[in-house]
Protein backbone atom coordinates (compact mmCIF):
# COMPACT_ATOMS: atom_id res chain seq x y z
CA UNK A 1 0.00 0.00 0.00
CA UNK A 2 1.16 3.49 -0.72
CA UNK A 3 0.36 6.80 0.80
CA UNK A 4 1.60 10.34 0.60
CA UNK A 5 2.58 11.25 4.14
CA UNK A 6 0.37 13.83 5.72
CA UNK A 7 2.00 16.99 6.94
CA UNK A 8 -0.28 17.76 9.86
CA UNK A 9 0.70 21.41 10.33
CA UNK A 10 -0.94 22.84 7.16
CA UNK A 11 -4.16 20.98 7.94
CA UNK A 12 -4.18 22.12 11.56
CA UNK A 13 -3.52 25.71 10.49
CA UNK A 14 -6.47 25.46 8.09
CA UNK A 15 -8.70 24.14 10.90
CA UNK A 16 -7.65 27.00 13.19
CA UNK A 17 -8.35 29.48 10.37
CA UNK A 18 -11.80 27.96 9.78
CA UNK A 19 -12.67 28.30 13.46
CA UNK A 20 -11.22 31.80 13.69
CA UNK A 21 -13.28 32.94 10.69
CA UNK A 22 -16.52 31.38 11.93
CA UNK A 23 -16.45 32.28 15.61
CA UNK A 24 -17.10 35.78 16.94
CA UNK A 25 -14.07 37.86 17.94
CA UNK A 26 -15.13 37.44 21.57
CA UNK A 27 -14.23 33.72 21.43
CA UNK A 28 -10.51 32.95 21.40
CA UNK A 29 -9.04 30.07 19.37
CA UNK A 30 -5.87 28.30 20.51
CA UNK A 31 -3.81 25.35 19.29
CA UNK A 32 -2.52 22.85 21.84
CA UNK A 33 -3.44 24.84 24.94
CA UNK A 34 -4.57 28.24 26.09
CA UNK A 35 -2.26 30.79 27.70
CA UNK A 36 -2.53 31.04 31.48
CA UNK A 37 -4.20 34.45 31.20
CA UNK A 38 -6.79 33.41 28.56
CA UNK A 39 -10.24 34.77 29.32
CA UNK A 40 -13.30 32.63 28.72
CA UNK A 41 -14.92 31.95 26.37
CA UNK A 42 -12.43 30.18 24.12
CA UNK A 43 -11.79 26.94 22.24
CA UNK A 44 -8.62 24.86 22.10
CA UNK A 45 -7.77 22.52 19.22
CA UNK A 46 -5.71 19.46 20.21
CA UNK A 47 -4.61 17.60 17.05
CA UNK A 48 -2.77 14.33 16.65
CA UNK A 49 0.00 14.11 14.04
CA UNK A 50 -2.00 12.18 11.44
CA UNK A 51 -1.65 8.64 10.16
CA UNK A 52 -2.44 6.34 7.29
CA UNK A 53 -6.16 5.59 7.29
CA UNK A 54 -7.03 2.25 8.83
CA UNK A 55 -10.54 2.23 7.35
CA UNK A 56 -9.49 2.32 3.69
CA UNK A 57 -6.46 0.01 3.75
CA UNK A 58 -8.28 -2.91 2.14
CA UNK A 59 -10.01 -0.82 -0.54
CA UNK A 60 -7.07 0.10 -2.76
CA UNK A 61 -3.35 0.73 -2.87
CA UNK A 62 -3.88 4.48 -2.49
CA UNK A 63 -4.50 5.01 1.19
CA UNK A 64 -5.78 8.35 2.51
CA UNK A 65 -4.51 10.00 5.67
CA UNK A 66 -6.52 10.57 8.85
CA UNK A 67 -6.07 13.42 11.27
CA UNK A 68 -8.00 13.26 14.52
CA UNK A 69 -8.43 16.24 16.79
CA UNK A 70 -10.32 17.41 19.82
CA UNK A 71 -11.97 20.75 20.41
CA UNK A 72 -12.21 21.73 24.06
CA UNK A 73 -14.69 24.57 24.47
CA UNK A 74 -14.26 26.63 27.63
CA UNK A 75 -16.76 28.95 29.24
CA UNK A 76 -17.46 30.76 32.50
CA UNK A 77 -20.65 28.70 32.74
CA UNK A 78 -21.90 25.40 31.37
CA UNK A 79 -24.16 27.33 28.99
CA UNK A 80 -21.26 29.39 27.66
CA UNK A 81 -19.12 26.27 27.11
CA UNK A 82 -21.97 24.68 25.14
CA UNK A 83 -22.43 27.86 23.10
CA UNK A 84 -18.74 27.78 22.10
CA UNK A 85 -19.00 24.05 21.34
CA UNK A 86 -22.08 24.59 19.17
CA UNK A 87 -20.39 27.35 17.15
CA UNK A 88 -17.20 25.31 16.69
CA UNK A 89 -19.18 22.22 15.70
CA UNK A 90 -21.18 24.16 13.10
CA UNK A 91 -18.00 25.70 11.65
CA UNK A 92 -16.27 22.34 11.35
CA UNK A 93 -19.17 20.27 10.01
CA UNK A 94 -20.43 22.74 7.38
CA UNK A 95 -17.17 23.26 5.47
CA UNK A 96 -13.98 21.38 4.61
CA UNK A 97 -10.50 22.85 4.97
CA UNK A 98 -8.69 23.74 1.76
CA UNK A 99 -5.13 22.44 1.56
CA UNK A 100 -2.96 22.81 -1.54
CA UNK A 101 -2.10 19.38 -2.93
CA UNK A 102 -4.74 17.49 -0.91
CA UNK A 103 -8.39 16.59 -1.37
CA UNK A 104 -9.91 17.03 2.07
CA UNK A 105 -13.08 15.11 2.82
CA UNK A 106 -15.84 16.52 5.04
CA UNK A 107 -15.01 16.53 8.73
CA UNK A 108 -16.86 14.00 10.89
CA UNK A 109 -17.56 14.21 14.58
CA UNK A 110 -16.59 10.95 16.28
CA UNK A 111 -17.42 11.56 19.95
CA UNK A 112 -18.34 14.09 22.62
CA UNK A 113 -18.42 14.14 26.40
CA UNK A 114 -20.87 15.77 28.81
CA UNK A 115 -20.21 19.36 29.82
CA UNK A 116 -18.37 19.45 33.12
CA UNK A 117 -16.66 21.81 35.54
CA UNK A 118 -12.89 22.04 35.04
CA UNK A 119 -11.03 20.00 37.67
CA UNK A 120 -8.22 22.55 37.97
CA UNK A 121 -10.10 25.83 37.80
CA UNK A 122 -13.52 25.35 39.33
CA UNK A 123 -14.67 28.65 37.82
CA UNK A 124 -14.52 27.28 34.25
CA UNK A 125 -16.67 24.76 32.38
CA UNK A 126 -15.53 22.42 29.58
CA UNK A 127 -17.26 20.80 26.61
CA UNK A 128 -15.16 18.42 24.50
CA UNK A 129 -15.72 16.81 21.12
CA UNK A 130 -13.49 14.67 18.90
CA UNK A 131 -13.35 14.85 15.11
CA UNK A 132 -11.83 13.09 12.12
CA UNK A 133 -10.67 14.69 8.90
CA UNK A 134 -9.52 12.42 6.07
CA UNK A 135 -7.53 13.59 3.06
CA UNK A 136 -5.86 12.25 -0.08
CA UNK A 137 -3.15 13.70 -2.28
CA UNK A 138 -4.49 15.34 -5.43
Amino acid sequence: MTTTPLEARPLVLALVAMLDAALPNTIGIYWGGAPANAAAPYAVLYPDVGMESVADRALSDDVPNDLRFQITSVGASAEQAVLVADKANTALLTAAPIITGRRVRPIRQEAAQPVRRDDVSTSLWLATAQYLVRSDPT
